[in-house]
C-alpha cells in the first residue's frame, strides 16, 4: 500500500476502526510467517556477507517521506501539535505546560509557544534544534531524558514523538516523564520502528535488507557497509527493546498511570524473510508479534493519588 494511501485512509477513517483493520490484514498476511516461526529451531542459522549482497541488490532504498527541509518540519510540527492539543481538551484540568522528550528540531514546542502554552524541548543533542525554534524563544535545552532536571509535579503535558525507541533505559526515563507530570496530567509517546520489526535497525539511507538485525550479525552489517561506503546509523542509538519489553513496561507503571489510548501498529510487508529463514527470527525472540508490530502510540494519565 502507498504511503500516500495510507494517509488518504488516515484522514477518512476513525483512528481505532483503521488500526484494528489494518491489524487484521497483516495478522492474516503474517499467518504462514507465524507457522514457519512457531516450528522453527532456536538455534539460528545465520546468513553469509555473500546473503547479504543478493538481498540488498534485491530491496531498493526506501521512498523516505520523513524529511528535514523546513517546509516538511512545519508540516509534520503542525500535525502533532493538532494532535496534542486534541488530546489535552480531553483531559481534565488546564493544560498549559508541556515538556517535550527528543525534541530534536523544537519545531512543535515553538508552535505550541505561539498558542499561549509554556513549553520546554530538551534533547541530548543541541545541534538538532533549528534557528526558527530558537529565534523563536522556545526554551530549549540539552538534557538527558533519564535525569530531568525539573521538580517533580511541574509538567501538565509531557510528550514524544520518533525517540522512545533510542532512549537507552525507557524504564527510567517513563519513570522521570511520571515524576515531572501532575496528578491529572498526560503522558504521550509516538514512536517506531521497533527493533525486530521489519525496519527496526533503522538503516533508511544504507541497508535495503528488511530485518536486517534479525538476519545478520551486525558486525557483519558494519564491516559491509564499511567495504562500501555506506554510512551506517550507529546501532548503539537503538534501545533495541522488543514489543514484549515496551508491554511488561506499561504493566509495570499501572500502579502509578492509568493507560487512556493504546494503538500497536502493524508492519507485515517482508513476512516472506520469515518464511524463508525462520531460524534467524526465533533465535531472537520466542514472541512472534515482536517481528510485526512496528509501532507505538500510548498516552497515559498520571493518577491523582501518585505523589
Amino acid at each position: 500500500m502507498t504511503q500516500n494511501i495510507k494517509e488518504l485512509l488516515k484522514q477518512i477513517i476513525p483512528k481505532p476502526i483503521l488500526i484494528n483493520a489494518w491489524a487484521f490484514y497483516s495478522r492474516s498476511k503474517a499467518y504462514t510467517a507465524r507457522q514457519a516461526f512457531d516450528s522453527a529451531p532456536k538455534e539460528p542459522q545465520w546468513l553469509t556477507i555473500k546473503e547479504l549482497e543478493q538481498l540488498q541488490a534485491h530491496y531498493s532504498l526506501a521512498d523516505l517521506s520523513y524529511c528535514y527541509d523546513r517546509e516538511s518540519l512545519e508540516n509534520r510540527a503542525r500535525k502533532r501539535v493538532s494532535e496534542l492539543i486534541s488530546m489535552a481538551r480531553r483531559q481534565a484540568g488546564s493544560m498549559d505546560y508541556f515538556l517535550e522528550l527528543g525534541s530534536w528540531d523544537g519545531m512543535v514546542c515553538s508552535l505550541l509557544r505561539e498558542m499561549g502554552k509554556v513549553a520546554i524541548g530538551i534533547d541530548y543533542r543541541t545541534h538538532g534544534f533549528t534557528d526558527q525554534a530558537i529565534a523563536s524563544g522556545t526554551l530549549l535545552a540539552g538534557m538527558d531524558a533519564r535525569y530531568l532536571g525539573f521538580g517533580d509535579n511541574t509538567f501538565d503535558f509531557v510528550f514524544s514523538y520518533n525517540s522512545f525507541e533510542h532512549f537507552r533505559d525507557p524504564n527510567l526515563v517513563l519513570s522521570e516523564a511520571a515524576r515531572v507530570v501532575r496528578p491529572g496530567g498526560s503522558i504521550f509517546m509516538s514512536f517506531g520502528p521497533l527493533w525486530l520489526s521489519p525496519k527496526g535497525a533503522h538503516q533508511y539511507k544504507s541497508i535495503t535488507v528488511p530485518y536486517c538485525e534479525c538476519l545478520f550479525p551486525l558486525t557483519l552489517i558494519e564491516d559491509f557497509a564499511r567495504e562500501r561506503g555506506l554510512n551506517l546509523i550507529d546501532f548503539a542509538q537503538m534501545n533495541k527493546w522488543t514489543l514484549s519489553q515496551y508491554r511488561d513496561l506499561w504493566s509495570k507503571f499501572s500502579d502509578r498511570l492509568d493507560l487512556v489510548t493504546y494503538y500497536e501498529t502493524y508492519n507485515a510487508d517482508h513476512v516472506d524473510l520469515i518464511i524463508r529463514y525462520p531460524s534467524c527470527f526465533k533465535s531472537k525472540t520466542a514472541v512472534f508479534d515482536d517481528l510485526i508490530i512496528s509501532n507505538i502510540d500510548v498516552l497515559f494519565i498520571k493518577h491523582h493519588r501518585s505523589p
